[in-house]
C-alpha cells in the first residue's frame, strides 16, 4: 500500500554494527547521534537501517512454527513459548548479572563501616593504610555496578523488542485471515492489543531477575546486620517483611485496576473511531451532545480505574521511609538493650536497610506487577491469535500442482470448498450450498442466510445476480471468495478471482497505486482499465492526474470515483473468474451503460464475470440470470425466460428507468485536498506526495514553557498547584533534618560528654524523643505531598480529554479530511495514557529528584564545605550531558511516536479492506508493507533506547568521580571530622549514582511525556465551528421552518480557508412545501449544496429558510430543524434504539410506527431484543439496503419541515426504491423536500429541477418547462438514455406538471397560468 516510500528509502547502515567491543560497552558509538542531535532537529529520513537482529519478518518467520505448534496445545501460552524460544538470550545473563549485583551490596556497607570506624572517637585500630584501602574498596563497587549495569539492561531491551515485534507481526498475520464474520471492533482489539499490550513485553525482562533478587538479599542482608547489632537488627527486617503482603495486595490491586482501565480505554478508542469516521453525518444529525455523553460516561469508569491505580502508586511512592522506620525501629530496640550507638553501626544498618528497601519493597513488588500484567497481556495477546479464521480450504494445486497424479484423480468430495486456481478448464459450481454468518454456539442454532443453493457456471459465461434488499446476493459471493463458513454443500472454483466489494474500499495512498495494487505495472494494459472503467474525465479533472493522493478509506473522492477506482483495481488483475458486488449502485445512467459495455463485456470479453446488481434492465445481456430471495435461488435461466419475473423486482414503470441514477457522494472540492499543488510544484510531478499537507507534523524544539503553563491551568486554581508544589520542599527538609540529628546523635554517644549516667538518660529520651517526633512530621508530609499531587494530575488530565474531545468533535469538517483517523486516534488512546499515567509518574520522579539532588549536595557541604567544589563540577558535567542528550532523545521519542502511527493506520486499512485483499492474494505485500513500517519503527526505538543508555551510564561515571572525591576527601584533609558527618556525607553521596541518572532520565522522560500534552493541546485548540446554540438575540420560533421556503443569495461556499471556491454565486428562491431535484454530472457541486445548507463548509452569501438567515443560527438550532438522508448509510454499535433516538426523547410507540413506516417492523420484531438488539460495527448485521431504511426512519421520526436526501438509493433494490419514494410522498407531503441527483425518474415528477454544473446553477425551473428548451441542460441529460426513456421521462415530467397545475387552478385564476 502506501508504505513503499517510507520503507524502500536506503538509509545509512547503523554504526552501532561496525562499531567494537569497548564502543558498544561504553556507548561510545553513539556520539554522532548527539552531535546530530545538538547541531539540528533529527527526523525519519535521517535513521539508520534498522539492524538485521530486529528484521521484523525474520523475527516473526522464526516465530511462526513455535506458535503453530503451541496453539494445538491444550491450553496454549505466549509465556510458554517466548521462554521455549528466546530463554537462553535472557535468563542466563540474568543469573549471573543478579549473582555480581548481590555480592557487590554486601561488601560496600561493610566497607563503609571500616571506613567510619576510622574516624571514631579515640579509635587506635584502624590504620591510615586500612582506610585508604576500604575507601578504595567503596569507590571500585560504585564503579563496578555502574560499568555492568546498563549494558546488562540494554541486552534485556534487545530481547524484550525482538518478542514483541516477532508477536506483533503474528498479530498481523492474524488480522490477514481472521474470519470476516469474527466478531465487532476486531480492527480496534488489533490496534490496542498491538499498542498497549505488546508494548509491555519493552519493559517486563528488565525485571525478570529482580523476581528473585529481593528475598536472597533480605537473608544475607539479614545475618551481616546480625552480626552488628544483634537480635535487634531483626526488628527492622520484620517490618519489611510484613509489609510485603501489603506490597502483594496493592500488587493485586493494581492490576486489576489496569486491566480495567484498559477495558474502558479500548471501549472510549473504539467509540471515538466510530465517531470519527461518521463525524459528517454526526454532525449532520446535530448529534455531538449525545455522543459527547458516551465518551463521558466510559471516561469517567476509565478515569475511576485509573484513580484506584494511581492511589495505590502513590502509596508504593512512599516506601522510601520505610528503611527510615526500619532503622528507628532497630535503634530504639538498641538504645532500650542498653547498647552503645555508634555511627559505624549507624550507617552500616542504614545503609542495608536503604539496599533491602529497594529490593525487597521496591523492585520485587515491581517485577511481580510488572511480570503479573506481562501475563494478563499475553492471555490477551493469545485471545486474539485465537480468533477464528477464514473457513480452511482444500487446495488441489495451490503449491506443487505437479504432485497430483492423473491416475489417482481425487474422488469429489462431499462438503466445503474447493479452490483450484491453475485448473485447466475454467468453472464454478455450487451443490446445495447453505452457508452462515453467524458463529456456531451451543445456544443458538445457527440461520442460514443462503441455503440449499446449487447452479454451474463456465469458462466464459457472464452470470448476473438480482434479488431484494436483504436476499443473500452479497453473501453468495462471500461463499465463492470462501469468507464465509459452509454449513454444508460444496463449492468448487477452478480458476484465479478478483472481486469489486459492495463498499468500495480506497487506501491511502496515490490512484494509480490504488489500482495497481499488488499487480505489477503495465502501461498498456493499465490505460485500457482507465478506460474501460471511464476514470479518464476523473483523472484530467485531478491535479495531478493518477499520482493524486487519496485519503485513508479515500476521504477526497465522490462515491462514484470510489467505486470506479475499486473497480478498475479488480479489473486491472489477471483473472479467470470476476466477482463484482454491485459496482454499479454510485454511477449514473450513462457511465453504467458505457461500463457494462466497455468493461463487462468487451474488455473482460472470455473471462467469467459474476455481477450483482439491482439495474435489471442492463442484464439483457447476459448469459445467465441468479433470482435469489430470501436466501434461496428461487430461478435460474436466461433473460428472456425469467423476463416476467424479474420485472416485480425491477421497476415498475418502463424498464429502462431503473438505470438513471447519477452519483455524487460529497465532492470534496474535487481536486484533491491533500495534495495542492503551487504553481512552482507543477514541474515536478513525481514530488513525493508525502510532503503535502500529508504527513503527521513534527513538533520542533524543546516542549515549550507555554505547555507546561497550559498544563496547570487546566486544573484552575493556581494556589493549589503552588501548596502541592511547596509540600515537595518541606517533606524533603524534614528528611534532611532527620538524617542530620541521627548521625550528630552517634557521634555524641561516642564522645560520652555527659556528666553523669541520668544526665546521661535524660538526654537519650530527649534524643529519642525527638527523633519520633521528626519521624513522624516526615512520613506525614510524604504522605499529603504524594496524594495531592497524583490527585492534582487526574484532574488535569480530565480536563484535557474533554478539552481534546471537544477541539475535535467541534473541528471543520477540512479537520478530518485533512488527518487521517489513525492520527487522530492517536491522540485519544496512547497520547491520553501518557497523560492520564506516565507523565505524573515521570514528573513526581523529577520533581522528587530535584529536591533530593539540593538536600544531598546541603547535607554533605554541611559535613565538609570544600565538597561544595567538586559538586559543582558534577553539577556542571551532569548539564553538560543532558543538554548533549535532551535534543537527541526529544527528536527521538517524537520519530519513535510518529513512526507508530504508520503501523496502526496500516492495520485499520487492512481491517477495512479485508475481503479485497484476501480475494486478490495480496497478503504477502501486505504483510511486507507492516514489516517494514514496523523496521522503521524499530530503527527509531533503537536509537531513541542507546541514547537513554549512553546518557545514564555517562551520568553515572560522573556521579562515581564524585563519590571518589568525597570518599577521599575526608583522608586527605588535614582536620578531623565527626565520624557521623564523614558516614553520612558517604552513604548520602552514594544514593546519587543511582538517583541522579534516574533522575535526569525521568525529567528527560518528564518532556517526552509533555509532548503527549502538546500534541493533545494542539488538536484541543483546532478552530472550531460557530457556536451550537444560537444568540440570545435571535428569535427562534419552536417550530420553525414552518414553510420551509428556501431562498439562497450570492451563495458561495469553499471547503476549507484558502481553497477555491466550490458554488461560485448561487442564486435561486424555493416554494414552500417544494419538491426539488437538483441534477448535474460528477463534481458539478450537487453535494456541496447540503454541505453549505448545513454549514459544513464556509459559506459567504446567505441561505435564508422562512426568512430567518441561517447563518445566525446556532449549528444545533440548525441541524436539528433539517433532516437529512446521507448517501453512505451510517449506523453505530449499540441498540437500534440508540440508533434511532440517541437522545432517547422519543417513546417505544413513535419508533415502532417509525419503523413501520419504512417497513423494517417485522424484520426488527424478529431480532432478538428488538429495539434494543444490539448492530455490530457500523451495523454490519444488517445488510446495505436495510441500513438505508434505518436512515430513512431517523428522517420519519424527527418530522420536520425539509427534508435533504443524497442520493439515499445507491444500494437499495427497486421494491425498497418505490418504498422510500412511496414514505416521502406521504409522510413529507407538507415539507420542502430537496432530492440530490436520484435516477432520473424520480426527479421528473417534483415540482422543480435545479440543474448544476461547475458550481453554478445552469437551469432552474418545473422539469416539463426545463425540456421545452431546445439546448437546455436538463434535455442534454435526459437525451443520454435510449429512445424509449426520454419518452417516459418526458410523459412523467408532463403528467405530474398537468397534475399540479389542476390542483393549483383551483386557487389561482387562469390567465396565470399561461406565464
Amino acid at each position: 500500500m502506501d508504505a513503499s516510500k517510507q520503507t524502500n528509502l536506503k538509509r545509512e547502515p547503523n554504526p552501532f554494527i561496525k562499531a567494537n567491543f569497548i564502543s558498544k560497552w561504553l556507548f561510545l558509538w553513539m556520539h554522532s547521534v548527539f552531535r546530530k542531535g545538538r547541531r539540528e532537529e533529527l527526523d525519519a529520513s535521517k535513521l539508520y537501517e534498522h539492524l538485521p537482529g530486529f528484521d521484523s519478518e525474520s523475527l516473526t518467520r522464526n516465530l511462526q512454527p513455535h506458535w503453530e505448534k503451541e496453539s494445538r496445545s491444550k491450553n496454549p501460552s505466549l509465556m510458554r513459548l517466548i521462554f521455549r524460544v528466546y530463554g537462553w538470550q535472557f535468563v542466563p545473563v540474568c543469573v549471573l548479572y543478579s549473582l555480581l549485583e548481590m555480592a557487590i551490596h554486601s561488601f560496600q556497607p561493610l566497607l563503609l563501616g571500616g571506613l567510619i570506624s576510622y574516624f571514631a572517637y579515640g579509635q587506635t585500630t584502624v590504620t591510615k593504610e586500612s582506610a585508604y584501602l576500604y575507601a578504595m574498596g567503596i569507590v571500585l563497587c560504585s564503579l563496578v555496578t555502574s560499568l555492568v549495569f546498563h549494558p546488562f539492561m540494554f541486552h534485556v531491551f534487545a530481547v524484550g523488542t525482538r518478542v514483541r515485534l516477532a508477536c506483533a507481526g503474528l498479530v498481523y498475520r492474524k488480522c490477514l485471515r481472521a474470519s470476516a464474520s469474527s466478531g465487532e471492533g476486531l480492527g480496534a482489539l488489533a490496534i490496542s492489543v498491538m499498542s498497549i499490550d505488546l508494548s509491555q513485553f519493552d519493559l517486563t525482562f528488565y525485571f525478570f531477575h529482580d523476581l528473585w533478587k529481593g528475598p536472597v538479599e533480605a537473608c544475607i542482608f539479614g545475618y551481616l546486620m546480625y552480626r552488628q547489632v544483634g537480635w535487634t537488627s531483626l526488628i527492622g527486617i520484620a517490618f519489611i517483611v510484613m509489609l510485603i503482603p501489603l506490597q502483594a495486595w496493592a500488587a493485586k490491586g493494581a492490576a486489576h485496576f489496569g486491566s480495567q482501565s484498559a477495558k474502558y480505554r479500548d471501549e472510549r478508542v473504539k467509540l471515538m473511531n466510530e465517531i470519527i469516521s461518521a463525524i459528517q453525518v454526526i454532525k449532520m444529525y446535530a448529534w455531538e451532545k449525545s455522543f459527547g455523553r458516551l465518551i463521558a460516561a466510559v471516561r469517567q469508569s476509565e478515569v475511576k480505574a485509573i484513580r484506584g491505580s494511581m492511589s495505590i502508586y502513590a502509596a508504593l511512592q512512599c516506601t522510601n521511609m520505610i528503611s527510615k522506620i526500619s532503622l528507628f525501629l532497630s535503634l530504639i530496640a538498641y538504645v532500650y538493650v542498653g547498647d552503645l550507638v555508634t555511627a559505624k553501626k549507624v550507617f552500616i544498618l542504614s545503609s542495608y536497610y536503604g539496599l533491602l528497601n529497594d529490593s525487597l519493597l521496591h523492585y520485587w513488588p515491581m517485577a511481580i506487577t510488572t511480570w503479573a500484567q506481562t501475563l494478563v497481556s499475553a492471555r490477551r495477546v493469545v485471545e486474539f491469535l485465537l480468533q477464528a479464521e477464514k473457513p480452511e480450504e482444500e487446495s488441489c494445486c495451490r503449491d506443487n500442482p505437479g504432485l497430483v497424479l492423473d491416475a489417482e484423480k481425487p474422488k469429489p468430495a462431499q462438503s466445503g470448498r474447493l479452490h483450484c486456481v491453475k485448473s485447466e478448464s475454467k468453472c464454478l459450481s455450487f451443490r446445495k450450498v447453505s452457508a452462515s454468518w453467524d458463529k456456531s454456539s451451543m445456544k443458538h442454532p445457527r440461520k442460514p442466510h443462503i441455503e440449499g443453493i446449487s447452479f454451474h457456471i463456465n469458462a466464459q459465461q457472464f452470470v448476473g445476480i438480482v434479488g431484494n434488499v436483504g436476499s443473500g446476493k452479497s453473501t453468495l459471493l462471500h461463499a465463492i471468495l470462501g469468507e464465509i463458513e459452509l454449513m454444508q454443500g460444496r463449492v468448487e472454483i477452478h480458476g484465479r478471482i478478483s472481486y469489486a466489494a459492495q463498499q468500495p474500499w480506497v487506501f491511502q495512498g496515490s490512484i494509480r497505486e490504488n489500482i495497481l495494487f499488488v499487480e505489477q505495472y503495465e502501461e498498456q494494459r493499465y490505460r485500457a482499465v482507465v478506460h474501460a472503467c471511464q476514470l479518464d474525465r476523473d483523472l484530467e479533472l485531478l491535479p495531478r492526474g493518477d499520482a493524486t493522493v487519496v485519503g485513508e478509506r479515500g476521504i477526497s473522492l465522490s462515491g462514484g470515483q470510489k467505486a470506479r477506482i475499486a473497480l478498475a483495481r479488480a479489473v486491472y488483475r489477471q483473472a479467470d473468474i470476476y466477482l463484482f458486488d454491485d459496482p454499479l449502485a454510485a454511477v449514473d445512467a450513462q457511465v453504467g451503460k458505457l461500463l457494462m459495455d466497455k468493461c463487462f463485456h468487451r474488455l473482460l470479453a472470455g473471462k467469467m464475470r459474476i455481477l450483482v446488481t439491482h439495474h435489471v434492465q442492463l442484464l439483457k445481456t447476459v448469459d445467465h440470470l441468479l433470482l435469489l430471495e430470501g436466501g434461496e435461488l428461487t430461478q435460474q435461466g436466461s433473460y428472456e425466460q425469467l423476463k416476467d419475473v424479474i420485472t416485480r423486482h425491477a421497476a415498475l414503470d418502463l424498464e429502462a428507468i431503473e438505470a438513471d441514477k447519477q452519483q455524487v457522494k460529497r465532492v470534496l472540492s474535487q481536486v484533491d485536498r491533500t495534495s495542492k499543488l503551487s504553481k512552482g510544484e507543477m514541474e515536478h510531478p513525481n514530488a513525493d506526495p508525502e510532503e503535502h499537507g500529508h504527513a503527521e507534523q513534527q513538533l520542533q524544539g524543546a516542549v515549550s514553557y507555554d505547555t507546561y503553563k497550559a498544563y496547570f491551568r487546566a486544573l484552575g486554581t493556581p494556589f493549589l498547584v503552588c501548596l502541592v508544589l511547596s509540600m515537595f520542599v518541606l517533606a524533603r527538609g524534614c528528611q534532611a533534618l532527620m538524617d542530620i540529628f541521627i548521625s550528630r546523635w552517634a557521634t555524641w554517644e561516642e564522645d560520652r560528654g555527659y556528666d553523669s549516667a541520668d544526665d546521661y538518660e535524660a538526654t537519650r529520651t530527649k534524643m529519642v524523643t525527638w527523633y519520633t517526633v521528626l519521624l513522624l512530621l516526615t512520613l506525614a508530609l510524604f504522605l499529603l505531598r504524594t496524594f495531592g499531587f497524583f490527585f492534582m494530575c487526574l484532574r488535569i488530565s480530565l480536563t484535557l480529554h474533554d478539552q481534546l474531545y471537544h477541539g475535535v468533535i467541534r473541528a471543520w469538517m477540512y479537520f478530518f479530511n485533512a488527518n487521517p483517523s489513525g492520527r487522530v486516534l492517536n491522540r485519544f488512546s496512547s497520547d491520553i495514557q501518557n497523560v492520564d499515567v506516565n507523565l505524573p509518574q515521570a514528573m513526581m520522579d523529577s520533581l522528587q529528584f530535584l529536591v533530593d539532588v539540593v538536600a544531598v549536595l546541603v547535607i554533605v557541604a554541611i559535613a565538609n564545605y570544600w565538597l561544595l567544589i567538586p559538586a559543582a563540577i558534577m553539577v556542571l558535567l551532569l548539564y553538560l550531558c543532558r543538554a548533549l542528550y535532551i535534543g537527541a532523545s526529544r527528536s527521538l521519542k517524537r520519530i519513535e511516536s510518529l513512526t507508530r502511527s504508520p503501523i496502526y493506520s496500516h492495520t485499520n486499512q487492512t481491517f477495512h479492506g479485508h475481503s479485497t485483499i484476501r480475494s486478490m492474494d495480496a497478503m504477502p505485500q501486505l504483510e511486507h508493507t507492516f514489516h517494514g513500517h514496523q523496521n522503521t519503527n524499530s530503527s527509531a526505538l533503537f536509537l531513541y533506547v542507546s541514547a537513554n543508555r549512553a546518557f545514564s551510564f555517562w551520568t553515572d561515571l560522573i556521579c562515581v568521580v564524585y563519590i571518589l572525591a568525597v570518599t577521599f576527601s575526608f583522608l586527605v584533609i588535614n582536620q578531623s571530622f565527626y565520624s557521623g558527618d564523614v558516614g553520612l556525607a558517604i552513604t548520602q553521596s552514594m544514593t546519587l549514582v543511582i538517583m541522579c541518572q534516574w533522575g535526569m532520565r525521568q525529567t528527560a522522560e518528564m518532556e517526552n511525556n509533555m509532548t503527549s500534552v502538546e500534541r493533545v493541546l494542539e488538536y484541543a485548540q483546532t478552530p472550531s465551528e460557530p457556536p451550537l446554540e444560537s444568540p440570545s438575540g435571535v428569535n427562534l420560533a419552536a417550530e420553525w421552518p414552518k414553510a420551509g421556503h428556501l431562498r439562497l443569495c450570492d451563495l458561495r461556499m469553499r471547503y476549507a480557508p484558502g481553497d477555491e471556491v466550490i458554488l461560485k454565486g448561487l442564486n435561486f428562491e424555493s416554494q414552500p412545501m417544494e419538491k426539488i431535484g437538483i441534477v448535474g454530472r460528477t463534481g458539478a457541486g450537487k453535494s456541496s449544496i447540503i454541505q453549505a445548507l448545513f454549514r459544513l463548509g464556509l459559506n459567504e452569501g446567505t441561505i435564508e429558510i422562512d426568512g430567518l438567515d441561517i447563518g445566525q443560527l446556532g449549528l444545533h438550532d440548525l441541524r436539528s430543524r433539517i433532516s437529512i438522508i446521507p448517501q453512505d448509510p451510517v449506523l453505530f454499535s449499540g441498540t437500534l434504539r440508540f440508533n434511532l433516538d440517541p437522545f432517547g426523547e422519543k417513546s417505544d410507540e413513535s419508533l415502532w410506527s417509525a419503523l413501520e413506516d419504512v417497513k423494517l417492523k417485522k424484520h426488527v420484531a424478529s431480532l432478538e431484543g428488538g429495539l434494543s438488539c444490539h448492530l455490530k460495527d457500523g451495523g454490519s448485521n444488517f445488510s446495505m439496503g436495510q441500513r438505508q431504511l434505518v436512515c430513512l426512519a431517523r428522517a420519519v421520526l424527527r418530522q420536520n419541515r425539509v427534508l435533504v436526501m443524497d442520493e439515499a438509493t445507491a444500494n437499495v433494490d427497486t421494491e425498497t426504491d418505490i418504498l422510500i419514494q412511496e414514505t416521502i410522498q406521504t409522510k413529507f407531503a407538507e415539507c420542502t423536500v430537496l432530492t440530490i441527483a436520484h435516477r432520473l425518474h424520480t426527479v421528473m415528477d417534483n415540482d422543480s429541477v435545479l440543474v448544476m454544473d461547475a458550481g453554478r446553477i445552469v437551469e432552474f425551473g418545473a422539469p416539463h418547462k426545463l425540456l421545452q428548451r431546445k439546448d437546455g441542460a436538463l434535455l442534454k441529460l435526459v437525451n443520454q438514455n435510449d429512445a424509449a426513456t426520454v419518452k417516459f421521462l418526458k410523459k412523467i415530467a408532463a403528467d405530474s406538471y398537468r397534475r399540479r397545475n389542476q390542483r393549483d387552478s383551483l386557487t389561482i385564476p387562469e390567465e396565470q397560468l399561461e406565464d
